[in-house]
């Protein structure tokens, strides 16, 4: 969790200021850079440098640090897995509106995950909204970009086959990271269970931390299997993958 303001982060990345050491350990964190990883090395030689000057570095500590920077090629499957998925951010206001209530939230996943046109009343009655909040979710996502008007109470996603991300959760407004994980929370709950695998183990925190990217690509390989239109058996599913730190030991 980061310990500093919105305004402090924007100081941080104009390089008007410098994070404090426990500062930047967050920061690492926050941007998911696995420990000891070499854009964890470059993070920290950066700030090693800005910190001290870079004649001063040179001169005390380059002599005896080591700090490795060389980035490994991404595995064919990461290769194969960029190709597959198209990105395409979300901004910060489109977040700050998507998230303003569960309702919002839920009736974007609705509708990104569908690539026909949508009458206002269809959208309703399949989103679980009164057809007049259908009505205005609906125009309210035209006017934030995220849907494409083609008459009146008909709306269609203007991407096509993309994924949106939103934005790092540093870059959101405070407290809009954590209302997301509860409508994703709340969203899950809302399902039924269709499969499960757990695993209960002991390992050194940064060593299974090199485990992390392999999980990712595990669910970011799902997306093979979207489908645009309806079918017979199509539903929406959530999938996540975690990992629980239960205790030390």
């Amino acid at each position: 969790m980061l310990t500093f303001s919105y305004r402090n982060y924007l100081l941080f990345e104009q390089g008007k200021t410098l994070p404090s050491p426990e500062m930047l350990r967050r920061i690492s964190l926050a941007l998911r850079l696995i420990p000891k990883s070499p854009p964890a090395g470059k993070l920290a030689l950066s700030w090693l440098k800005t910190t001290s000057g870079e004649e001063a570095y040179g001169f005390v500590f380059e002599p005896f640090i080591s700090v490795r920077t060389d980035t490994p090629g991404l595995s064919p499957a990461h290769k194969a897995m960029g190709k597959l998925i198209k990105k395409h951010p979300i901004t910060v206001e489109q977040a700050v509106f998507i998230l303003s209530t569960y309702d919002n939230y839920r009736a974007f996943i609705v509708f990104v995950n569908d690539m026909g046109v949508w009458a206002c009343d269809t959208f309703a009655r399949t989103a679980g909204l009164k057809k007049d909040e259908a009505s205005n979710i609906l125009a309210a996502f035209a006017g934030a970009g995220l849907a494409k008007r083609l008459r009146r109470d008909s709306y269609k996603f203007p991407g096509d086959n993309i994924t949106l991300e939103f934005p790092r959760a540093e870059m959101l407004p405070p407290g809009l990271n954590d209302r997301m994980r509860g409508y994703q929370a709340r969203l899950i709950a809302s399902g039924a269970l269709t499969w499960r695998r757990m695993s209960v183990l002991r390992a050194d925190s940064a060593d299974l931390a090199a485990y992390y990217p392999l999980m990712s690509l595990t669910v970011s390989a799902a997306s093979a299997y979207v489908t645009g239109e309806k079918t017979k058996d199509s539903a929406l599913f959530g999938i996540e993958s975690r990992v629980v730190k239960l205790f030390d030991f």
